[in-house]
């Protein structure tokens, strides 16, 4: 290997390594994750039991697949259930992928002070080097993902898919997080772009059958043990207890935003609804104000008690009629505002430790800063210089990213570029239109959902630009 790849693996290494050590969190599913972790050292299993009680129900695997709980109980095995192990050992595997990634794009531009540029962008990413200092599955699904487009572009080098290691890929990246299916859409078109359809099939079920393996052993194992549902719901009790579907699906009618989201939804997983705070503007009609009112108050009645089924049905049925009646908003002006906020959101932290404290802008001041007031936004800015200078840098190269990105994609398919750059651009494309589709439709827009994509954005804009002021750089793959 050559010597600059390890002081790439330093430099991604350290500077993460910084945020662990300074700035250490868990995160907010971090209870759910440590349950299931501590009932899988018990012996007990996958589960959401109080690990101190002998009860040992069984679950589907925590908030997403068994995958992130499996890896936190090892790394405890053998480190003493230390969370700064399970830090420490997430970044290791995730410099280790960006060496992968750039030894695979040296397949195709051989050049050292690319390869450098593009690994110094890869390490000091302000969208991805500060997830690490969490206990959560961002760091280890990015990485993932980095190793699925790594075997996307072994595979077109050497002008064969490899079945093997892109099913390996893809079963560590779901297992993970179960989003990450929507990596098996750039596989896809890999298969198609590199075979044609009729063989590119076969190779494309070939790594689905390999993928299905290890889903089809634990939908067996769920089976077996008399799960109610063989899929998890879309908001997963930290206790095991039923998820208020009803009450998630209404909010689904009228939350185009995600910092609309705390005040309608944080506090509802752990049972505490008395700050619920609904807007005006999410009522369609007098009649179903005086209904949610009525709920809510009955709800908070209950307050630290399961949420009751007969309330959460009563939501289901408002969230019905809001879908039938008003389609066109459900499932189209709905999704686009949130594809729209999702992504020009300038106020996320990637990450960062530079959020705003709820004791200097509350929920709702939160949303009214977000929606353009500037005099409130200045005087925040005042009052926290240097976490407002720290997330607009994210801003800065969120945005010039995006910029680079469709410029890119117009260089490519405007300018009929060909080869490599086509390729890039078709999975590249292909992957970020999924996943904002389905997050915009599912009502799962927070911007870290974005975080995944970011890789496959950087490595299209570097070998644009790479090619866009090197004519004799080879197209053709």
């Amino acid at each position: 290997m050559k010597i600059y790849f390890f002081f790439i693996f330093l430099l991604s290494f350290s500077i993460r390594l910084f945020f662990i050590i300074k700035f250490p969190e868990t995160g907010g599913d971090f209870d759910i994750y440590s349950i299931v972790a501590k009932n899988i050292l018990r012996g007990c299993g996958v589960s959401l039991s109080d690990p101190l009680s002998a009860e040992c129900i069984a679950h589907f695997g925590g908030n997403h697949g068994p995958g992130y709980d499996a890896f936190i109980a090892t790394v405890w095995y053998f480190f003493n259930e230390s969370n700064n192990a399970v830090r420490i050992i997430q970044n290791l595997i995730y410099s280790s992928f960006i060496i992968y990634l750039l030894i695979a794009v040296q397949r195709f531009i051989n050049n050292k002070n690319f390869l450098i540029l593009l690994g110094i962008i890869l390490s000091l990413s302000p969208l991805l080097v500060a997830w690490p200092r969490y206990v959560q599955t961002e760091t280890l699904a990015i990485a993932f993902t980095i190793f699925t487009l790594s075997e996307l572009l072994f595979s077109l080098s050497e002008k064969k898919v490899r079945v093997i290691s892109i099913a390996l890929a893809l079963t560590l990246a779901t297992w993970i997080r179960l989003d990450n299916i929507f990596l098996t859409i750039p596989v896809a078109i890999c298969c198609l772009y590199i075979h044609g359809f009729k063989k590119g099939f076969l190779y494309g079920a070939s790594i689905a059958c390999l993928l299905s393996l290890s889903w089809g052993a634990w939908t067996i194992r769920n089976i077996s043990v008399k799960l109610p549902s063989l899929i998890p719901t879309n908001m997963i009790m930290p206790d095991g207890s039923r998820s208020p579907v009803g009450y998630l699906n209404w909010t689904k009618t009228w939350i185009t935003h995600e910092y609309e989201k705390p005040g309608a939804l944080w506090g509802i997983n752990r049972k505490n609804y008395l700050n619920i705070n609904i807007p005006e503007y999410a009522y369609f009609s007098k009649n179903e104000k005086i209904k949610v009112n009525i709920l809510l108050s009955d709800l908070k009645k209950v307050d630290q008690m399961a949420f009751p089924k007969h309330i959460d049905e009563e939501f289901e049925l408002l969230a019905k009629n809001k879908r039938e009646n008003f389609p066109f908003k459900y499932w189209v002006v709905n999704p686009i505002k949130r594809i729209y906020k999702m992504w020009s959101n300038p106020f996320s932290s990637f990450g960062w430790p530079n959020e705003i404290p709820s004791v200097g802008l509350s929920h709702s001041e939160r949303l009214v800063v977000a929606k353009g007031n500037f005099n409130m936004l200045a005087h925040i800015i005042k009052k926290y210089p240097y976490r407002a200078i720290s997330k607009a840098t994210n801003a800065f190269y969120k945005f010039s990213l995006m910029l680079l990105f469709l410029y890119s994609l117009f260089y490519i398919f405007i300018k009929n570029k060909k080869g490599i750059l086509y390729f890039l651009g078709l999975v590249s494309i292909s992957y970020l239109l999924a996943r904002t589709t389905f997050f915009s439709l599912n009502g799962y827009f927070e911007t870290r959902y974005l975080a995944t994509a970011i890789p496959f954005m950087e490595v299209l804009v570097a070998f644009c630009i790479y090619a866009r002021f090197n004519k004799n750089f080879k197209k053709s793959f």
